[in-house]
């Protein structure tokens, strides 16, 4: 069976310190979840579809590995990256001190969430029968008429 998931770095080692692009692509999955192991500690973020994010090498002691796992239905399929990185003598930076503030790092988490929820609420509607969708459609819309007559009258 053909691969669904692609996962990519721009670059297979990297000095402490700098950061890597991760890259990404899949074919709608229920789930698509990329895990960062830095060797200190675990990250593991659901993302949309396709993407890409750049990470920081700050704490990594000898390698990063990126894994992305993708599963729909009973099946799963993942794959991973690992980058080199190399000496201990670069200082570390925060996530402020190199560019990408909090509010930065909520926002793309916000818009992952986003997208995943979009994927799985179209995979959800092609799933339904034409009577499910007419009646999941009159019960959004008629608090939003009884509003408009609450309002308007």
């Amino acid at each position: 069976m053909a691969s669904t998931i692609s996962l990519k770095v721009d670059r297979t080692s990297v000095d402490k310190g700098d950061s890597v692009t991760v890259t990404w692509t899949s074919n709608l999955p229920d789930s698509l979840v990329l895990s960062i192991d830095d060797g200190d500690s675990v990250q593991h973020i659901q993302v949309p579809d396709s993407g890409s994010r750049v990470c920081w090498s700050n704490r990594a002691a000898k390698e990063m590995v990126f894994t992305l796992v993708a599963a729909t239905g009973t099946r799963k399929e993942s794959t991973q990256v690992k980058v080199k990185v190399r000496g201990a003598g670069k200082p570390s930076f925060s996530a402020d001190a190199a560019g990408i503030g909090k509010f930065q790092l909520w926002k793309e988490k916000m818009q992952a969430r986003f997208s995943v929820a979009r994927a799985q609420f179209q995979y959800s509607w092609a799933a339904m029968k034409t009577w499910q969708k007419v009646l999941w459609t009159v019960m959004w819309a008629l608090p939003v008429v009884l509003l408009f007559v609450l309002i308007f009258r």
